[in-house]
């Protein structure tokens, strides 16, 4: 073949690779289906032309060595490198086809999940929630370039409540209610004051009540927490303030552990303090449940020693047509009334706020004079318990709202305790022992006379 007919070829495939050009520089995203036929088509042109293109140049380079061939090779090299550059730009057309299948595909399974809508955040006037609530706001509708500002001052002037909703701009529009509102609340002095005042009047603690303590340790953190927020640090000398303010705030027993577990004289620190705090919530929750444990059990009508603990009942006489019994109820019918504070409330031993506002030894005291277990609390001799509770922090056979110190008066044992259970009487008063023998139903009474001391 001569070289005339080879540069008629290479006319030819040329031509072929101006139309490809046209194509790719005029292509966009239409069709998809459509769109990736075509590109596959022109793709595939392409791979035709090159191979023809080779075999061009080995013809072109069959020829005499006396014919001139620079001028011919260097135009098919041109084309080669056109047409590689068209490839180059098909499969990139394709391949964010590929890219947007592969994204459906992630997302489809999330499509079908229906988000509750968010809530508009709303503003009462409180200083100490306007930073909250303008970020969230800002974020979800300040923030949107997809409303215009009047849509945004219609959301503004609805989330405001109560007192902020009474706040007035000098032009109606959203950036100047929303500099009114900044002007009005962010007022740092004035939130100093409020987190400040929250400490100072938290209500104080009279019951070893685990839920309140942790309430305040919660409240504490919040407000010294928006403190820190308004680049206000805490010192040794504001620990030491905010410690002794909060130690005044719960109840004494907790004050007394604290001290207690103070092994140095120096001044503990607020946090040391907290901790304090939530390990005796810890401790408190641990013996309400074991408590309560104790209550779901049912207490079985003989003891260990196989004496029956009805025959132990005892009961106080002062005529006869008036008795009292420590392990019966009430004489008012469908009432109880607890034998601590005397009040009609349905309420255990142990959750009696007379009862926990005493002292441990004051507690033992009432203990003693109303017959009730000096280990469970519940209305039997002490000797009888059959309960596995011992007490939480030495281990011994009493309850642990009884524990009390070595340094204090100890409390008498067991035997002791169960011996002197009976109250004191005077003369005109008598013990009476009532027998539940099952062949006689009727209850046998034995006056025993008494000396008065």
């Amino acid at each position: 073949m001569t070289i005339t007919e080879l540069n008629r070829k290479q006319t030819a495939y040329k031509n072929k690779l101006k139309k490809i050009e046209q194509f790719v520089n005029s292509f966009q995203y239409v069709d998809e289906t459509k769109d990736c036929i075509e590109l596959t088509s022109k793709l595939n042109s392409i791979n035709d032309i090159l191979k023809e293109l080779d075999n061009l140049q080995n013809e072109y380079c069959s020829l005499p060595d006396k014919v001139e061939l620079n001028n011919s090779l260097e135009i098919l090299s041109d084309m080669e490198e056109d047409a590689e550059k068209f490839k180059v730009s098909i499969l990139v057309f394709l391949s964010k086809y590929e890219e947007q299948k592969t994204e459906n595909a992630k997302l489809s399974p999330k499509s079908h999940i229906k988000l509750p809508d968010l809530p508009l955040p709303t503003f009462s006037g409180k200083f100490q929630e306007f930073e909250n609530f303008k970020t969230q706001f800002m974020s979800v509708i300040g923030n949107n370039d997809s409303l215009n500002e009047s849509q945004k001052l219609m959301y503004l002037k609805s989330a405001l409540k109560n007192e902020a909703a009474l706040i007035q701009s000098d032009q109606d529009n959203f950036d100047s209610l929303l500099k009114a509102l900044e002007n009005r609340y962010e007022n740092e002095r004035a939130l100093v004051d409020i987190h400040i005042a929250g400490i100072l009047s938290i209500n104080k603690l009279h019951n070893e009540n685990p839920a309140q303590i942790r309430s305040l340790i919660d409240t504490v953190r919040n407000h010294i927490r928006s403190l820190k927020n308004l680049k206000l640090e805490s010192n040794s000398l504001s620990d030491a303030i905010i410690l002794h303010v909060l130690n005044n705030k719960i109840d004494k027993e907790s004050q007394r552990l604290f001290q207690l577990s103070l092994t140095t004289t120096q001044v503990p620190s607020l946090q040391d303090f907290l901790s304090f705090l939530e390990v005796r919530c810890i401790q408190l929750e641990s013996v309400i449940k074991s408590d309560f444990a104790e209550k779901s059990i049912p207490i079985k009508n003989k003891s260990s020693s196989g004496v029956n603990n009805s025959r132990w009942k005892s009961f106080l006489t002062k005529d006869k047509n008036k008795t009292s019994t420590a392990g019966e109820s009430n004489p008012n019918q469908g009432q109880k009334a607890c034998v601590i504070c005397n009040q009609f409330k349905k309420h255990s031993v142990y959750n009696c706020e007379m009862f926990l506002n005493r002292s441990s030894l004051e507690r033992y005291e009432l203990c003693k004079k109303h017959n009730i277990c000096t280990n469970c609390l519940n209305f039997h001799p002490s000797k009888s318990c059959t309960s596995k509770s011992r007490c939480q922090i030495c281990s011994s056979f009493h309850n642990t709202k009884l524990h009390r110190d070595k340094t204090d008066v100890s409390i008498p044992s067991t035997a002791e305790a169960f011996i002197d259970t009976a109250p004191k009487v005077n003369s005109e008063q008598c013990f009476a022992l009532r027998s539940t023998d099952k062949k006689n139903s009727k209850p046998m009474k034995y006056l025993m006379s008494t000396a008065v001391a």
